[in-house]
């Protein structure tokens, strides 16, 4: 079942909208849907990066690293030369 809303926008806004509506080739209601989803999946939590698989992997793998091999704390690129330097 579908339930139509009325809804109100300022008009800057709903041109802003229909235009974005239009150049991806869909309809206000498509794009105000989709809008509200990501919203609510936001409120949820479910949108962070860091809840994604491979953020996290990745996450691990940089703090593994830089247990292994403290640098100076200060400077990246510092450290990143020290981290070269123990290699060698």
């Amino acid at each position: 079942m579908t339930t139509k809303v009325m809804v109100s926008f300022p008009d800057g806004f709903l041109e802003a909208v229909d235009a974005l509506a239009q150049a991806e080739q869909r309809s206000r209601s498509e794009l105000v849907r989709e809008a509200l989803r990501h919203y609510m999946a936001a409120r949820d939590g479910a949108t962070r990066p860091i809840d994604r698989p491979s953020v996290r992997a990745a996450v691990a793998v940089l703090d593994e690293l830089a247990r292994a091999t403290p640098g100076t704390g200060e400077d990246s690129t510092a450290d990143v030369r020290t981290w070269r330097d123990r290699r060698k």
